[in-house]
């Protein structure tokens, strides 16, 4: 069995060049799905902003106090923000490149806008699936301070973070903390999410799933960090389940997790399905069929 250490040193080595290269052509979570899930959850987000949340309670008025007059104005609609906005909404699910200066170009001009928060959620994924991490996680901490329940950026996050962040990194610590916080949110709230009504049940199903995959992903490279293994496999069987279309490298560490806990025919099976298509297509297929003579030698035994 492959030690710790070897198993930590190639987590990574694949993820200090992994990332860079799945861009358009290799990305599974791919422009379209990110496109498509972004543009549900950015409807919901749209809908919060013009229609507004239910109210808080408000606090029980003070004795004789005198009752508060309604002003029975309603907001004034900016135009040029409206429009803007329009732009904004035609990006959603098109070339990410294309998304970023229309969104950037929204912020800069309407900082104050009711909308704000779901262009940063949207710029969040742009930036990521066009590999500017430093942007992706600027725009994502700034969409999570506008609304600390954004389910697109707290699952891209929860995956990304721990695939771009290494513990001996400056508060690297403190980030993969933020990532296992941000996973255990999402998948509290997005079983709870409200469809759109201009989505149907069944794509609405499968983006929630999706999302759910990213939240497990990112849980379980976690647990692979910890040496959780277990754990792990749990994590990363539920990711490559759940996902419409299930990221290769998600197959690459659960035969990792597999291999660590003596799943040995589990692992074979996860890196064949890892070799089937991505950038890691090479490293799967050897460990595949490294794994598969170490098993018919008997060197190494397994426990499925």
């Amino acid at each position: 069995m492959q030690s710790t250490r070897s198993v930590r040193s190639i987590s990574e080595n694949i993820f200090a060049e992994e990332i860079p290269i799945m861009k358009a052509k290799h990305f599974r979570w791919s422009v379209a799905l990110l496109g498509l899930t972004v543009a549900i959850f950015l409807q919901a987000e749209i809908s919060r902003a013009q229609y507004g949340s239910a109210p808080a309670p408000a606090a029980a008025p003070a004795q004789n106090a005198p009752a508060p007059k309604e002003s029975g104005k309603q907001p004034k609609v900016n135009k040029a923000e409206e429009a803007a906005y329009k732009g904004v909404l035609a990006a959603q699910g098109g070339d990410p490149a294309m998304q970023i200066p229309i969104g950037e170009d929204f912020i800069t001009k309407f900082p104050m806008s009711r909308y704000v928060g779901g262009v940063y959620g949207m710029l969040t994924t742009a930036y990521y699936t066009t590999g500017n991490t430093d942007k992706m996680f600027a725009a994502g901490a700034k969409a999570l301070e506008l609304d600390p329940d954004n389910v697109d950026v707290l699952a891209l996050l929860a995956m990304a973070i721990p695939r771009r962040v290494k513990s001996n990194t400056p508060d690297g610590p403190q980030q993969l903390q933020k990532a296992e916080v941000y996973a255990h949110h999402a998948i509290e709230l997005i079983p709870n999410l409200t469809k759109p009504e201009t989505v149907d049940e069944a794509t609405f199903e499968k983006a929630k799933n999706d999302k759910l995959a990213l939240c497990h992903s990112g849980l379980g490279l976690l647990a692979i960090d910890h040496n959780k293994f277990d754990d792990a496999r749990n994590e990363l069987t539920q990711a490559v389940q759940l996902a419409t279309s299930p990221d290769p490298v998600d197959y690459y560490l659960l035969g990792n997790a597999d291999a660590q806990a003596s799943y040995m025919n589990g692992a074979i099976a996860a890196y064949d399905k890892c070799a089937a298509t991505g950038p890691l297509t090479t490293q799967c297929k050897a460990r595949e069929e490294a794994m598969k003579k170490d098993v018919a030698s008997g060197t190494k035994l397994s426990r499925d």
